[in-house]
């Protein structure tokens, strides 16, 4: 026999509710205790998991009002015929609620106006900025009704942050691992590219899909740079929306842990864990020689000596890497661009954004992971972490954790995106 996937009881005053957004697919094998849906209720967001493993199937559509206690799917054992039909109208048999997981605001960092979780998102996609919005939520939250209201009235005001033509480029993106299931998103650090991931790759197997985009003034994206972190930040996070629909998980190097971190704190993409390897942004220290070096090398010879500084194992720098990275190098445009992005977020060779106070809001889940012998970020910046945070010392590491231990580094990212 199927196993029923019932609606819970998440509210003692509400006999009847609906499905915000299903996190899987008709036909998609589940294992029991992962998340299938999302219900918003006006105090949480509510994710219901299954209660067995299986195929599912004869899925209730979301946004469909439906009794609590109601049969909204069903799970199919090995063997068993599921049925690509939508739920019937029937009484299902007695069977306990399924376990219902409640994150306040879909686990991230409160933020007045504190919006439920399918607020939130259509505001993104409409571009109206919830500051100022009359919510008619418990203590005035706001709620879909609100927003929906306020785009009945044609009063959307847009997005008040620092936004330039550039912030709007969509930016180059590749899926690495195609997949079903949460991803992961990539982000690269100062002067690299999408390929820098591909080593980290190869140290395990990966059951979700995963992403990497290309920052601007790199690889193959845009070689305009925004106005400010936060621009920067909002460029990315659109250019994530348009690929990969519902929530992530962050993965980031350096610079691009930075805007990981930054784009979780914004609360616009349903960002559900991150993994940080060797962040900037934790303190105004950094190897600025390192950059101006990268800057002016141009072939093997000049670039080998400024790459060797990023790990503890010159083994890691291989003849094919080496070459690779000469080869990007002598794009004049692509330099430029990055002398530019270099200028704007580390002047004078100190950056320009912190993340510390984005790290100690989050309520997900946060692994920082960092070299002990790294010399373009000191060790010594990972003191006083938030203690919401998880740190991973590596002993005999550099920079570039993700590389120099790629086994580690799959390992964190399984666990995460398991979680998620």
């Amino acid at each position: 026999m199927p196993s029923h996937v019932l609606y819970p009881k998440v509210s003692l005053e509400r006999a009847t509710g609906k499905i915000a957004r299903w996190m899987v697919a008709e036909g998609d094998k589940v294992r029991q205790g992962q998340i299938l849906f999302e219900i918003e209720d006006d105090k949480a967001a509510v994710e219901v998991e299954a209660p067995a493993d299986g195929v599912i199937g004869q899925m209730t559509e979301a946004d469909h009002e439906v009794d609590v206690g109601d049969s909204v799917a069903l799970i199919f054992a090995a063997g068993e015929a599921a049925e690509t039909k939508r739920l019937q109208q029937s009484a299902p048999p007695p069977q306990a609620e399924p376990k219902a997981v409640i994150v306040h605001s879909a686990g991230r960092a409160r933020r007045d106006p504190n919006p439920t979780p399918l607020a939130r998102r259509l505001a993104s996609e409409h571009g109206i900025d919830l500051t100022g919005i009359p919510g008619t939520g418990p203590r005035g939250r706001v709620q879909k009704v609100d927003v929906l209201a306020t785009l009945g009235q044609a009063t959307a005001k847009p997005i008040s942050r620092p936004a330039t033509s550039a912030s709007l480029a969509p930016l180059h993106a590749v899926w690495l691992r195609p997949a079903k299931g949460t991803p992961t998103a990539l982000l690269h650090g100062f002067s690299a590219d999408i390929n820098n991931w591909r080593g980290m790759l190869a140290g395990g197997q990966v059951e979700s899909p995963v992403l990497a985009l290309d920052l601007p003034g790199h690889g193959r994206s845009t070689r305009d740079i925004p106005a400010d972190f936060d621009a920067l930040a909002a460029q990315v996070e659109a250019s994530i929306m348009a690929e990969a629909k519902g929530p992530a998980v962050l993965a980031g190097h350096s610079f691009g842990s930075a805007v990981a971190a930054r784009i979780a704190a914004r609360g616009v993409l349903d960002v559900r864990a991150l993994a940080l390897f060797a962040p900037a942004g934790l303190g105004p220290e950094m190897n600025t020689a390192f950059i101006d070096g990268m800057l002016r090398a141009r072939e093997v010879a000049s670039l080998k000596p400024w790459l060797l500084e990023l790990v503890a194992d010159p083994a890691v720098i291989s003849e094919p890497f080496l070459r690779a990275a000469a080869e990007s190098r002598r794009d004049a445009g692509l330099i430029e661009a990055q002398r530019a992005f270099a200028a704007r977020y580390f002047p004078d060779g100190t950056p320009t954004f912190s993340i510390r106070k984005d790290l100690a809001g989050f309520e997900i889940p946060v692994r920082i992971i960092f070299g002990k012998a790294d010399r373009i970020l000191p060790f010594a910046l990972t003191r006083d972490l938030p203690g919401n945070v998880a740190l991973h010392a590596v002993e005999n590491c550099g920079h570039m954790p993700h590389l120099e231990r790629p086994k580690l580094a799959m390992r964190i990212l399984a666990e995460l995106t398991r979680g998620a």
